[in-house]
């Protein structure tokens, strides 16, 4: 009996596609028509087409993607909905595209959820290692209201921005991070293989060895020791074991130690602040209920002490009080965030009032990460210069001293 390949639909957006044997074509049209589908394409697989149909995609492990591949992802899911493409011809095509192995693993899976008559938001919800609670509610909410294209291209316009942010940190830090690196690898060299060959002439001056040369020495020996890397290595096991017997109260205490540092917290704060607004800004935007957007919002903030302190929100708005007024009594209800969120709920556009909180605290944050990075390189240099003179100061002690003896 030959076997039919078929694309069918049933509404403007359930398409399924299938295989089916049948005596001819007319027994698959009798089959769709009893189904309740209307046949878009039906083509007969020969042998050979049998043959070379795609294998079995072997099971891979999912692990988590970077934000750039996402990104893209989205980007493209976007353009192919706005161009009319039906929902599981477009995730065939992303499967297809996809480079990354668990992407192209969790796109396969979500185009047989989708054949099988699943929304494509309850499909995701089976990986949030890849999308988050945020991804997966702002879909259920397109597909709610029919305005998938758009969600798609706010979404990745949201993680773009994120990201984005993340890169020009990352740059900023590059240049200090390798000056410390090559500084600290310079002074380890001093320390491990050039002072110990000029020991040998130092030593033989005895106790004429002015305290900054003994100092040195006596550091030098340390370091080529095993003793020390021993002692180093046992306290980060120490550390460890400590960390992990706290667990989560340990990371909350660490968190909180943290956010009181001078320059280090406020930025943090101001990081998590605008991902928590952005985020709930977004959802409003698109209809989600203010307590649903305010509780996933939360889910998004990567500090435990903010995002501790947000968790009182909720029961706040459950209460009757308005956003700005359970905001106002929190550690980060600036007076800027809390009355911008009161304009906005004074005009019915709260949405747009955290858009703007999250616009301006991530420009704040970008400008204090270069302001920092700023004073950080040539404090570095600083430091590795005064060191590296120390250690030449106390090389050539001796031999100064010596030369006015003579004298």
């Amino acid at each position: 009996m030959p076997t039919f390949h078929y694309t069918a639909k049933r509404g403007p957006e359930d398409v399924v596609e299938g295989v089916l044997e049948a005596d001819n074509r007319g027994g698959v049209l009798i089959y769709l028509a009893e189904q309740g589908y209307v046949p878009l394409r039906i083509s007969e697989q020969t042998l050979e087409r049998a043959v070379r149909a795609p294998a079995v995609v072997r099971p891979v492990r999912i692990r988590r993607v970077p934000t750039s591949r996402l990104v893209v992802l989205t980007r493209q899911f976007a353009s192919l909905v706005r161009s009319y493409v039906p929902l599981l011809r477009a995730l065939n095509i992303l499967e297809q595209q996809a480079k990354h192995p668990s992407l192209r693993m969790v796109l396969h899976q979500l185009a047989e959820d989708v054949r099988q008559g699943q929304t494509l938001s309850a499909g995701l919800a089976k990986f949030p290692q890849i999308f988050p609670l945020l991804y997966v509610n702002l879909i259920r909410c397109g597909e709610s209201t029919g305005a998938l294209d758009v969600i798609l291209e706010r979404l990745a316009q949201q993680m773009d921005e994120e990201e984005q942010l993340r890169a020009r940190i990352r740059m900023a830090l590059t240049y200090p991070v390798f000056v410390g690196l090559v500084g600290c690898g310079t002074i380890l060299f001093l320390m491990t293989f050039v002072i110990p060959r000029l020991s040998r002439l130092l030593i033989g001056l005895g106790d004429r060895l002015p305290w900054p040369t003994r100092a040195l020495l006596a550091i030098s020996s340390g370091l080529r020791s095993g003793w020390c890397w021993l002692g180093l290595a046992i306290m980060g096991c120490a550390i460890g074991f400590v960390w992990a017997g706290f667990g989560e109260r340990g990371r909350l205490v660490w968190d909180r130690c943290v956010l009181r540092l001078p320059v280090v917290g406020g930025l943090i704060e101001q990081a998590e602040v605008a991902r928590f607004a952005r985020s709930f800004g977004l959802q409003i935007l698109h209809g989600i209920p203010i307590l649903q957007a305010v509780e996933i919002a939360i889910s998004v903030v990567n500090h435990r002490v903010i995002r501790a302190q947000l968790s009182r929100v909720p029961e706040g708005l459950r209460q009757g009080e308005a956003l700005s007024t359970c905001l106002k009594p929190l550690a980060i209800g600036t007076p800027f965030l809390v009355n911008t969120v009161a304009v906005g709920e004074e005009s019915g556009k709260v949405g747009e009032a955290m858009t703007e909180v999250a616009t301006y605290y991530e420009r704040d944050s970008e400008r204090l990460v270069q302001t920092l990075m700023t004073l950080l390189e040539p404090t570095l240099i600083v430091v590795i210069g005064l060191i590296v003179g120390f250690i030449v100061m106390a090389v050539l002690l001796p031999i100064f001293e010596m030369s006015s003896v003579k004298l």
